[in-house]
């Protein structure tokens, strides 16, 4: 028979073994930890993310893995300081965490950390401008002096003539500055002649090799300092029959109509960058840096020069054409 004292221990079980349950399946007494999300901005220097295919898909790994809400923002005028000034300010003012900023002019935007303007963690990309200011830095980038000092050696070893056309260069951005600088360093030494071109509106560049084409046939070479003046020289040599050939074409970018025309042997050496890594490194200092974390300092990350053939390495297929 149980006794009174046995049901009462019985209750008391019974009252104890709810309140582990409640305790367990409810956060009144224990607390879970929350996920901190940090917003990041990252702005770029051009009004089109043509050139930041493989950049956008590192970035967004890196956005899942180190909880960060990514804003990817392009300007309305490509190269415009002004507005790239307005819009770091604006992303601060909505409440973003840290920037990433492929800057117009990377002094500028110093300058700018160093009057407490900018008062959030602050990622450069692809700029030689050092950190500055009493707030945490980074940066994330490639050697673009030694690409053009890549490609200039490959053009002395692969090109008899010694008169290289300069696609890209009026006003360039400072990218396209270290790119023709490095370039300069190897081909007016070697006694090329160097002769810069110019091209005004939507297919300049294009009209610019056709007329080179026809005045020096096979003798001519044209290095690219940027994506969209190389896309448009190889666009007009693309239909072999409406042009005679060039000696060469050169020049930088990983988009896939550049490897395509790679590919097509159109383009005979093109400087490519790994811009996966690149996308994943910024955003994952980015939110290190919002997080209060010491950020690992990367140095350049990895470029190469290419030709047709080395499209079909495993090596350089995997950087050119990463998995999401």
């Amino acid at each position: 028979m149980v006794t009174r004292k046995e049901k009462m221990l019985w209750a008391l079980y019974g009252m104890v073994l709810v309140f582990l349950f409640l305790l367990s399946s409810t956060n009144l007494f224990i607390k879970e930890k929350e996920t901190q999300v940090y917003g990041v901005s990252v702005i770029i220097e051009d009004t089109s993310d043509d050139n930041y295919v493989n950049f956008k898909k590192g970035m967004d790994l890196a956005a899942m893995e180190f909880h960060a809400d990514v804003s990817f923002i392009t300007l309305y005028d490509k190269g415009s300081k002004k507005q790239q000034e307005e819009l770091i300010l604006r992303e601060q003012q909505d409440g973003c965490k840290a920037l990433v900023v492929s800057p117009v002019d990377g002094d500028e935007i110093l300058k700018m950390q160093a009057e407490k303007r900018i008062n959030v963690p602050l990622v450069l990309l692809n700029s030689e401008a050092g950190a500055a200011g009493d707030k945490a830095a980074g940066a994330i980038g490639f050697d673009y002096y030694h690409m053009g000092q890549e490609l200039g050696l490959r053009i002395t070893e692969e090109q008899k003539g010694k008169k290289v056309y300069l696609f890209g260069g009026q006003n360039p951005d400072e990218v396209s500055g270290r790119f023709r600088d490095g370039i300069l360093s190897v081909l007016e030494p070697a006694g090329y002649e160097v002769v810069p071109q110019k091209a005004s509106g939507e297919g300049g560049w294009k009209a610019a090799a056709g007329e080179i084409a026809q005045r020096d046939g096979g003798q001519a070479v044209i290095a690219a300092l940027d994506p969209v003046s190389l896309a448009e020289a190889a666009q007009a040599f693309s239909e072999p029959d409406l042009l005679p050939e060039i000696g060469g074409l050169y020049g930088r970018g990983t988009t896939v109509r550049l490897l395509n025309y790679l590919d097509r042997g159109v383009i005979q050496g093109l400087c490519v960058t790994d811009d996966f890594s690149a996308g994943y490194l910024s955003v994952k200092t980015a939110a290190e840096l919002a997080g209060n974390q010491a950020a690992e300092g990367y140095g350049y990350l990895k470029s190469c020069f290419i030709r047709q053939e080395d499209l079909r390495d495993l090596e350089y297929e995997k950087m050119l054409y990463p998995m999401e």
